[in-house]
């Protein structure tokens, strides 16, 4: 039964998300997806931009493949370790800020070990786009589930001065997600992209950050 507010199975918003949520968190190219599933790479595009659903035996091997069995909110077996380990940008924060699991990309990127970033404010972390977009979806009721999902294009510049260059323009995706308390977290999850295409990115979304779905708690 879905949940007044939240895309239903059979709305292809709830395709376009969990396929997007998928890539990212795997660091899977559209084209390796669809060559999992079976189907073109155009096909896969048609689903991530909500202009079709994918068809029901189709939907049965995306749930399989993406190891979904209920809400894109709902707790999942291991969701913290499965964060922790990705090979790219990810994270996992509360609503206070606080950097709770730090995947080990973002470790790398930022010349740290993930201990070190675990249990830290992100203020005290990053500077400039990433701490504007924490307050954005904070002000928008994000940690009170008034978001499904969002998409930002933003800079990452870390607020300290280490000899490391900043991580630069990062496409991102992010969702709420429930944690072992019940309350809801922020997953972060972000793919670096070339300058040209952040300024295609922020054309595209308005601005920093465009909400792409709306969820009622």
């Amino acid at each position: 039964m879905a949940i007044a507010g939240r895309p239903a199975p059979t709305d292809p918003q709830f395709w376009r998300n969990l396929l997007r949520r998928y890539r990212f968190t795997n660091n899977v190219k559209q084209a390796a997806l669809a060559h999992d599933l079976g189907v073109t790479q155009a096909m896969v595009s048609r689903w991530e931009s909500g202009a079709v659903q994918p068809a029901a035996d189709m939907q049965a091997r995306i749930r399989a493949l993406a190891g979904m069995t209920g809400d894109m909110a709902s707790p999942l077996v291991g969701w913290r370790n499965h964060v922790a380990f990705q090979p790219g940008i990810a994270a996992v924060l509360n609503r206070d800020g606080v950097i709770e699991t730090a995947s080990l990309g973002l470790a790398r990127d930022a010349s740290l070990a993930r201990p070190q970033m675990e249990g830290v404010r992100l203020e005290a972390m990053f500077a400039g786009d990433l701490v504007d977009l924490f307050n954005t979806l904070a002000e928008r009721g994000f940690f009170e589930g008034a978001i499904e999902s969002a998409e930002s294009a933003d800079r990452y510049c870390f607020a300290f001065s280490h000899g490391k260059p900043d991580i630069g323009p990062v496409h991102g995706l992010h969702w709420p997600h429930e944690a072992e308390d019940g309350s809801l977290r922020w997953m972060l999850t972000g793919a670096r992209v070339s300058l040209q295409e952040f300024e295609v990115l922020r054309g595209e979304l308005g601005g920093q950050v465009a909400v792409t779905g709306h969820a009622h708690r």
